[in-house]
């Protein structure tokens, strides 16, 4: 299909220079319409000169010249306004101009902010926000097609400076906090927002409506930036934080444009009017759209999960979601048929993740997936251990991946001593590693020693299916005393979430090894003990009779047991130091994470 012919009016401001740079580069025919005065500014000259260079037609006109305007839209299919604020109200020449033309397939008036309609400030603002919901009815009544574009907030305009007051750089002692510091705004690179703009102009599906950018990764609160900033710096801030009625005070006491700063601060993080209503009642998701486009995260990767609807990869695509990552699930195009992985899927929809159908032994759909996000985590079962190889050849020809974390959430496969079966399992797992390691791929490997899910609930009972744990008679390998570690499943996800971006995590194994969740077997049974009031019966069994049962048990029992014999009777857990030239400990890098222990893990059994 032909590309439209565009228009651009106010191509040499901040958004307008995006928006013609991404039109020429999406290989639209590209009008810049461009005031006398314009060549004679050192910058704008300079702008101009690099749309000439790049192909653009610069067309000599004004808003307050109605005939050069008629004459540069009738040369194109699409206008883009790009005008200041201030002028926001002259775009009825623009739109006059465009009647009289009779040609244009489309119009974007100057929006490029917070959906005028959606706003819940009032007048604030020297009717800021009002002036554009007035030029979107005269568009509307004059029968124009339109696209509005509602991107928030510029990254440029507060994010520098941490939305601080007469700062141009994020601070690093003291930050003010708005409101409870929970509301959460969205932040969009200027670039970004200008492919997404040009993205539009041909797809009929945007065709009068609102296109609402809200990428997952781009919408924080106060709170979460802040928390993004200390990590960056290593250092906590003191925390102001200032009341809605005294932000209020500020507006009403300050001169325009000094309040339009505060203005957008009390729209973003004390009204939430960048996230309080649902996109697709009122427009269309640019990021469902247009899945495709990258852009520029403010502080989360793009995570791709690999086994997402397996047992421990369901909570890190949850954990992902949650935490604001734009997420994404490989998942196969027969798992939507699957009763139970049906529902986990549907539930993933729900949370906003993104479904990108392909498979393991499809390295085609690999590629594909794995050139849209940043971080790979894979959550493959223990029979696709060995073919993560195909993740790794992906990830070589996709070029494009910060980091990846291996199917591990386990013991430390690099100091285990098990014995068969487990032992080859591990020496997989340990296999893939190296080859990780050879290849040159970022990576974290997560070890996390045992999910409490699949341990605490029988008290690690050989045979033992259901809870509860037993209250007559507890089974203990060994003499009882190595300390293992439980974590429960939510737990290990939100850590391995939080490593993803963290450079401390980078090529290194990530222990979660909380104090409270290390515990002998001896210990585990006597606290077991005291919640049920009564002693139970404790039958050690030997490590000969442990090894002689594992020989003669039948898989899987003999994986378990040996799984076991290597956590319970060797220590294998605990019985090294974690040093910091191979690994770091999560409860130590993330002290504000409330994980579940053992002791509150065990109450729901009694």
């Amino acid at each position: 299909m032909e590309k439209s012919k565009v228009l651009i009016i106010g191509a040499t401001g901040n958004i307008g220079f995006q928006l013609a740079k991404a039109s020429l580069e999406l290989s639209h025919p590209t009008y810049a319409l461009v005031r006398d005065t314009a060549f004679a500014h050192p910058e704008k000259s300079q702008k101009l000169q690099t749309l000439a260079n790049a192909g653009a037609q610069l067309l000599k006109g004004c808003l307050e010249d109605l005939t050069s305007l008629v004459s540069a839209i009738r040369l194109v299919d699409v206008v883009i306004s790009a005008v200041s604020a201030k002028q926001v109200p002259d775009q009825i020449s623009i739109i006059e101009a465009i009647k009289k033309a009779g040609c244009v397939k489309r119009f974007l008036p100057a929006e490029f902010g917070v959906d005028p309609d959606k706003v819940q400030i009032g007048d604030l603002g020297y009717r800021f926000y009002s002036k554009k919901s007035e030029i979107r009815r005269i568009i509307e009544a004059e029968g124009i097609p339109y696209t509005y574009i509602s991107c928030n907030l510029f990254a440029s305009y507060l994010l520098p400076s941490l939305a601080q007051l007469d700062l141009k750089v994020p601070p690093r002692d003291k930050v003010m906090i708005y409101g409870d510091g929970d509301t959460k705004a969205v932040f969009m690179k200027e670039s970004d927002v200008a492919t997404f703009t040009i993205n539009t102009i041909d797809d009929p599906t945007t065709l009068n409506k609102v296109l609402y950018l809200r990428p997952p990764g781009n919408v924080c609160s106060m709170n979460e930036l802040v928390d993004i900033w200390e990590n960056k710096i290593g250092k906590k801030l003191e925390k102001v934080y200032v009341q809605e009625e005294h932000i209020l005070k500020i507006i009403q006491d300050s001169s325009h444009p000094d309040s339009t700063h505060m203005v957008f601060i009390y729209s973003g993080f004390i009204k939430g009017d960048h996230t309080y209503f649902d996109m697709e009642s009122a427009g269309v998701d640019g990021v469902k759209l247009y899945p495709n486009v990258k852009y520029t995260t403010v502080k989360k990767s793009k995570v791709l999960i690999i086994g997402g609807t397996g047992y421990i990869g369901k909570f890190i695509v949850e954990a992902s979601a949650k935490a604001g990552h734009p997420t994404f699930a490989l998942v196969r195009e027969s798992t939507a048929s699957d009763p139970a992985k049906g529902k986990i899927v549907e539930g993933f929809k729900n949370s906003g993740v993104t479904l990108l159908h392909g498979d393991l032994y499809d390295h085609e759909s690999l590629v594909k997936a794995i050139k849209q996000v940043d971080v790979v985590i894979s959550t493959v079962g223990a029979l696709q251990l060995a073919d993560q190889v195909k993740i790794i050849a992906a990830i070589k020809e996709a070029g494009n991946v910060k980091r990846f974390l291996p199917s591990e959430f386990g013991n430390d496969v690099d100091r285990v001593r098990a014995v068969e079966p487990a032992k080859s399992s591990f020496a997989i797992k340990a296999q893939i590693r190296r080859t990780i390691e050879a290849e040159g791929i970022p990576y974290t490997y997560v070890s996390c020693n045992f999910f409490a899910g699949y341990f605490l609930p029988t008290l690690a009972q050989p045979g033992a299916r259901a809870p509860p744990p037993p209250k007559d008679k507890i089974i203990i390998l060994g003499d009882g005393n190595p300390k293992a570690v439980f974590n429960k499943e939510e737990d290990i996800a939100t850590y391995t979430i939080k490593a993803v971006d963290d450079p401390r995590t980078l090529n290194k194994t990530f222990y979660i090894r909380p104090s409270n969740n290390t515990i002998s077997f001896n210990d585990l049974v006597s606290l077991w003990e005291k919640k049920i009031n009564k002693t139970v019966e404790r039958v050690y069994i030997p490590e000969e009779q442990v090894l002689k049962n594992i020989q003669e048990s039948p898989p899987p029992v003999n994986v378990v047991l040996s799984i076991t014999h290597s956590v319970f009777v060797k220590g294998d857990h605990t019985y090294f130091d974690i040093e910091p030239s191979f690994g770091v400990e999560a409860t130590e890098l993330y002290p504000d994470v409330k994980y579940t222990t053992v002791d509150e893990y065990l109450d729901q059994f009694v």
